[in-house]
């Protein structure tokens, strides 16, 4: 994805090392998720009627 202004030249890519937003909305992401699927796991989903 982007750096910045969309549509822009900088990539993410091209940078020399990861933001450090980026990393900790990863890490709060993957956090989540493994949460979520504890939940899930132990209690299933019962998804939704009708």
């Amino acid at each position: 994805y982007w750096v910045g202004e969309a549509m822009e030249d900088v990539n993410y890519v091209d940078l020399p090392a990861t933001p450090e937003k980026v990393s900790g909305a990863i890490e709060m992401a993957a956090s989540n998720a493994a949460h979520l699927a504890g939940l899930l796991k132990d209690r299933g989903y019962s998804g939704v009627s009708g």
